[in-house]
């Protein structure tokens, strides 16, 4: 008898994103989810963008910086957002208390202040190694408002790492719904959908809201790159 989709859902969570995996191997499956999720949206984003790709091509000290930004930036943030809501997804299967939507609404909320938090540190760790935002830390601090609150119109980098976000997401999204409908009496034949469509929705909502709060904090209104 084939597995139904919501025992797949579970046994591929614990086959290669549960942290009783180790340390080490968690974390390498984890970085590799990371790379693999925002490798096709840079593609996408760098031929979307009229002369970026020609811009890469032509000058290597912006290419070197576009790297640089992904690896300092980009897969640091995914990873760390990802680790953590791999490790809610766990609390959540185990806490037969916490409902699924009760766990959908956490993870959203959680998720995006971790990426905003970490674009905050980010950005001033970049100010200081690499002189970006003219070195100054509070330059550093005042663009991420602008910079994040735009990102779900993928119009800069940030939007590329934002949506790379859904991904592991939806992973973990899966395995607790999945675990939550242990308890009913028949297994379901399909896991439910809007449900995570809207807990992906609310996740870019959610950092849309906080980095806008952001600005509104710091009274900027502009935005800026790291690179």
């Amino acid at each position: 008898m084939p597995a139904t989709p919501d025992v797949l859902a579970e046994e591929r969570f614990e086959r290669y994103f549960s942290p009783r995996l180790g340390f080490g191997r968690f974390c390498w499956n984890l970085i590799l989810l990371s790379v693999a999720s925002i490798v096709p949206l840079l593609v996408v984003f760098v031929l979307h963008t009229p002369d970026f790709a020609t811009t890469l091509i032509n000058y290597p000290a912006a290419a070197s910086r576009f790297l640089r930004q992904v690896f300092t930036n980009g897969i640091p943030v995914v990873f760390i957002v990802n680790y953590v809501g791999f490790l809610l997804a766990v609390h959540g299967k185990q806490c037969e208390q916490m409902s699924a939507a009760v766990y959908l609404a956490s993870d959203s909320a959680v998720r995006a202040l971790t990426f905003v938090a970490m674009h905050i540190l980010i950005y001033v760790l970049s100010a200081d190694w690499f002189g970006s935002f003219g070195g100054n830390r509070f330059t550093a601090l005042k663009v991420v408002g602008p910079t994040l609150s735009k990102s779900y119109l993928f119009e800069n980098i940030s939007g590329v790492y934002l949506y790379a976000l859904l991904p592991g997401a939806i992973i973990s999204h899966l395995a607790v719904i999945a675990n939550k409908q242990k308890d009913l009496q028949r297994r379901r034949q399909s896991l439910p959908v809007a449900p995570i469509i809207v807990a992906a929705i609310g996740l870019v909502l959610l950092v849309t809201v906080y980095s806008s709060g952001l600005s509104r904090l710091f009274g900027t209104d502009g935005s800026a790159s790291a690179l």
